[in-house]
């Protein structure tokens, strides 16, 4: 017996999975004392719950609000009283699901043994208060801080890139090449630390790059979630810093045809946007559709004293989705394309090092006075194509839960031209194609226990041509998982394991050519503890505990030579291990309250051999040009921080908006501050609900907004070692404005808003834009946005 557990902890994978197997067909099917009698309708038991229906925080009674017991099918109205019954009721347990105006939804989970009084009390839903924010809700899928983007906040965004989108959240903010290229840095961390969810799908493509944007349309999204902080158990190896996760609507389940187009222009690089999307749902058939697409062009940026040469970018994208659903089952087929050609400051490829130490001592770019506008892109420029395929079906196991299985194919193709070659060949092009599948089995409610366990692979091919950059691999990652949750009136508990299994094979040219294949094996475990308790009169606290760890990316072991897009010379390390985190976070919830909301979010974050490009004293001459030199290092660090979101009601129309983000990172090695961690940030502003305009209502939900961001000056930067090449830039403060209304024309509504970002036309420069060395940031810019919706509907 010993020799054979000896033998099964040399596969972990098998012995993880094997437990799995034990476990669930164990719970899978709960004991049939605990479940509603399936003749309990006409069975005469006996038994009976009542009470009454309550305000949570006046505790007055809620007359006609609705109670829906879904396993039996039954409903009751409270009554003058408040008063709600339900009679002839069996020994099980049952969902209440109380409903009422102004009220948010509540379900209650009652295990009925004998005749129960139970009062239930609803808290008021927030959106009443007439505004639309980036909030929290109390009742969430973990004890992790976890914040959404939807409705009118996220309509405000539209025409920004997916990271600029994310930045009104507490936490999030965004690490650029350039004003084309952003990508989203949560909690100070970025890149292949922060997971992207595309529709369901684990984003992948050339991720590792702090100049490769996310190859995302945030036109296909109706709503954004981010998680912050480690999330590895449900979403995987690499989910350190956060999970970003991006979703389309459901494909409608009436009949009818209706759709939208967005129409956005800007005016400081005069960008245009056009966006379409058209969906429906055949009649008599359980078949829906969704047809989108987007273009975008724009010319070179300006700040506020010169033209920036060579910013421009194209964008052209498209999705469609295919959805078959029935009562137990369904599927669902989704294919997108993302399509852009991106222009890289010229001024940031430099002949020679002299000239590179004159560019950053210069304080402009050279030629910048001589710059002028054009929708034209020479070199250097980058053009990507993402290709994403994904097939999805679901299957209801009986009384046992839901089985669903999703598969998606990405291929992306990366060509980075540099501004010195004169062939049409790129200088780099890199080719990814991806498998990746996922089974997950959520099981129904045992008692007060709720949960899911999965497993999933991912394959990986990578072929790289003109350079040796980057080398040919493949990769392969097969991990699974278990969450539990139980929750009880006003607390929730989770816990949750995942093991993850990590494969790599390099193919690299030696200098004198020779072929060499290293193989690489990665895995390691990680879990969550969490739990949330709603204390009542609007407060709610939450504490977790979470794992998660990453393995070292082939840019990171074995990169070698200019990385042209980003305007340096990179080298790997072959020696460097996988990542390890702990994250630690409380939190407070104030929410549902008429006059003040808010949340405030304190976490620690450990981390032990941390993956780091660090800046060499020297820069790197090449053929090609003077480069600033990297190398990739490994330490311990430390990330520590607090969120802060507040939202005061100072008139029944007028509102205080207030975001702060703190992040403090440690080299806990040297003792001394990382490189590259956000400074302080602080967002307020003051939005006015105007409501209807004219006497006939032409003008309908008229708002104005007038706020501003602070920026700290970065003053912990490291001074013993991975000195930066120039110091950081000075605080500054960006003056913005926004107004919005939606006018009818008969009955067609057209919805319009008008954004303006550093109206003061500020000079400043961004910490964390990489190209901060050479050029100032964008000037002043308003945004038009014109949203047409659109119903072909008969009726």
């Amino acid at each position: 017996m010993l020799i054979s557990i000896q033998k099964l902890l040399q596969y972990p994978l098998l012995a993880v999975m094997l437990a799995l197997a034990g476990i669930y067909p164990a719970v899978a099917q709960p004991p049939a004392a605990t479940m509603p009698d399936a003749g309990g309708i006409d069975q005469d038991c006996g038994l009976t719950i009542s009470g009454k229906i309550l305000d949570h925080d006046t505790r007055s009674t809620l007359v006609g609000a609705t109670v829906y017991i879904p396993q039996l099918n039954r409903a009751a109205i409270a009554d003058e009283y408040g008063n709600y019954h339900f009679h002839h009721l069996c020994k099980g347990t049952y969902t209440l699901k109380v409903t009422y105006i102004g009220y948010e939804t509540e379900n209650f989970v009652i295990k009925l043994s004998s005749s129960t009084v139970r009062d239930l009390q609803l808290h008021t839903d927030a959106t009443t208060l007439g505004t639309v924010e980036i909030t929290g809700s109390h009742v969430k899928e973990q004890a992790q801080s976890t914040e959404t983007l939807s409705g009118r906040a996220l309509e405000e965004t539209r025409g920004l890139s997916l990271a600029e989108s994310l930045k009104g959240i507490a936490g999030v903010t965004t690490i650029q090449t350039g004003p084309t290229i952003s990508k989203p840095v949560i909690h100070g961390m970025h890149s292949n630390r922060v997971l992207l969810l595309n529709n369901g799908i684990r984003q992948e493509g050339q991720q590792w790059g702090t100049e490769h944007a996310p190859e995302i349309d945030p036109f296909v999204a109706s709503e954004m979630k981010v998680i912050k902080g480690a999330a590895g158990v449900r979403y995987g190896s690499d989910a350190i810093g956060g999970v970003v996760i991006v979703e389309p609507s459901p494909l409608p389940e009436t009949g009818g045809t209706k759709g939208e187009v967005n129409l956005v222009g800007t005016s400081n690089n005069r960008q245009l946007i056009g966006a379409g999307t058209l969906e429906g749902k055949l009649n008599n058939l359980p078949l829906s559709w969704r047809v989108q697409g987007s273009y975008k062009k724009a010319g070179n940026a300006r700040t506020p004293d010169y033209y920036l040469e060579n910013t421009g970018f194209e964008e052209q994208n498209f999705s469609g989705a295919l959805g078959y659903k029935k009562e137990r089952f369904g599927s669902e087929l989704f294919y997108s394309q993302f399509n852009t050609k991106l222009g890289i400051l010229k001024g940031a490829h430099i002949g020679n090092l002299t000239d590179l130490l004159y560019a950053i001592e210069r304080g402009k770019p050279e030629g910048a006075d001589e710059a002028e506008f054009t929708y034209e892109i020479g070199r250097p420029y980058q053009d990507v194509q993402h290709q994403l395929l994904k097939a999805k079906a679901y299957l209801l196991t009986g009384e046992a839960g839901k089985l669903e299985f999703i598969y998606g194919l990405q291929r992306n193709l990366r060509q980075e031209f540099d501004a010195h070659r004169n062939t049409a060949a790129p200088a780099l092009e890199l080719n990814l194609t991806t498998h990746t599948t996922e089974a997950i089995w959520e099981h129904s409610p045992i008692g007060n226990f709720s949960g899911s366990v999965g497993a999933s692979t991912i394959y990986q091919q990578n072929t790289r041509k003109y350079s040796d950059f980057l080398p040919h691999f493949t990769g392969l990652t097969v991990g699974a998982f278990a969450i539990e949750k139980w929750r009880k009136d006003r607390l929730q508990l989770e816990a949750g394991l995942r093991y993850d299994y990590k494969h790599l094979l390099v193919k690299k040219y030696e200098q004198n050519r020779d072929l060499q294949k290293p193989e690489f094996n990665f895995n390691n475990v990680s879990g969550t503890l969490g739990a949330l308790y709603d204390v009542g009169y609007h407060l709610t606290f939450g504490l977790s505990a979470t794992s998660a760890w990453r393995a070292p990316n082939t840019n990171e072991l074995f990169s070698e030579g200019v990385h042209h897009s980003s305007a340096a010379y990179e080298k790997g390390n072959p020696n460097l291990k996988s990542e390890q985190a702990y994250n630690f976070e409380a939190s407070v919830d104030y929410y549902g309250n008429i006059r003040f909301n808010g949340k405030l979010s304190v976490y620690h974050n450990f981390i032990d051999n941390y993956i780091y490009l660090a800046p060499l004293p020297e820069p790197q001459l090449t053929i090609r040009g003077a480069f600033p030199a990297f190398r990739y290092k490994q330490t311990n660090a430390t990330f520590s921080g607090v969120d802060l979101s507040l939202e005061y009601n100072l008139l029944p129309k007028l509102t205080l908006d207030s975001k702060t983000s703190i992040v403090r990172a440690r080299n806990t090695v040297t003792d001394d501050h990382l490189i590259n961690i956000p400074p302080d940030r602080f967002d307020n502003s003051l939005r006015y609900e105007i409501g209807e305009i004219g006497k006939a209502g032409l003008f309908k939900n008229a708002y104005v907004t007038l706020g501003g961001v602070y920026a700290a000056e970065q003053t912990r930067v490291p001074t013993k070692g991975d000195e930066d090449f120039a110091p950081a830039p000075d605080a500054y403060f960006l003056l913005q404005a926004e107004a919005g209304t939606t006018v009818y024309f008969g009955k067609q509504p057209i919805e319009f808003g008008i954004t303006g970002n550093n109206l003061l036309n500020t000079s400043y420069r961004e910490y964390l834009n990489r190209f901060r060395y050479y050029a100032d940031e964008m000037g002043r810019l308003l945004m038009l946005r014109v949203k047409i919706p659109l119903d072909f509907s008969k009726n």
